[in-house]
């Protein structure tokens, strides 16, 4: 019985998944935005790139960062179904 339940949620989770991923609006309609920073003339350059580092996770590598997301996380469940002590 615990399985149908599982078997349920993960279906669940897929059907939001993929129709939060569908019903997202990808084209802006609106001006673009630049990817990065802009030197203006007498600006010191920003001492990280952290901006830059985000705009490339959350635009170009937005799959494999959601598909990483899912593989760290069911290693988590698999690590702690792993550890638990069964009752004895």
């Amino acid at each position: 019985m615990v399985k149908y339940k599982v078997v349920i949620l993960a279906l669940a989770f897929l059907a939001v998944l993929f129709a939060s991923l569908s019903l997202t609006p990808w084209k802006s309609t609106g001006q673009a935005q630049p990817l990065s920073f802009v030197q203006n003339p007498g600006e010191r350059l920003p001492e990280s790139r952290i901006g830059d580092v985000g705009m490339e996770i959350f635009t170009t590598y937005v799959f494999p960062f959601e598909i990483l997301a899912l593989v760290l996380t069911a290693a988590l469940v698999g690590a702690v179904y792993v550890a638990r002590r069964e009752a004895v």
